[in-house]
């Protein structure tokens, strides 16, 4: 018994893999912050601002204002959703995704503007624009408040 110890305790050896404790993934709660980048909404958000990339880099007859509005409205939408993804108060998400909201609908606007003026192949224009109906569609239901019961 020389390897037991004193008080009859005896320690055995643990493998590494005993160590990790696995514990299954809680479902989501409706209203709680969840993780960006496991939202549809988020995904459709950064392949817009990717497609739009296409469109400014594309449109060099464009006036530089135009370009650089389309790029900033662009890149601020996947930044919205994802501040508003990581927030609890539903009140405080819905105004950032309204503000999301506004700025896919000027980034919709300007892709039209683009199409009528021709100073970018439709083909390139075409799908970012049914991307950003496509953004405005998924954040139409998250921006509208729920109704009020008196």
């Amino acid at each position: 018994m020389g390897d037991t110890p004193r008080f009859a305790i005896r320690f055995n050896k643990v493998q590494r893999s005993d160590l990790i404790i696995r514990t299954p993934k809680p479902a989501p709660v409706p209203g709680t912050p969840a993780r960006h980048d496991r939202a549809r909404i988020y995904s459709l958000a950064l392949q817009l601002a990717s497609r739009i990339y296409t469109v400014v880099d594309r449109a060099d007859a464009e006036r530089y204002f135009l370009r650089d509005q389309l790029d900033r409205k662009s890149a601020l939408i996947p930044q919205l959703i994802a501040q508003g993804l990581a927030i609890t108060d539903m009140a405080a998400r819905r105004a950032l995704y309204e503000r999301a909201r506004q700025a896919a609908t000027d980034c919709a606007a300007i892709l039209d503007m683009l199409i009528e003026r021709a100073t970018v192949p439709r083909a390139v224009v075409e799908p970012a624009r049914v991307l950003a109906l496509a953004v405005l569609d998924e954040l139409l239901p998250l921006t509208t408040a729920p109704a009020k019961i008196w």
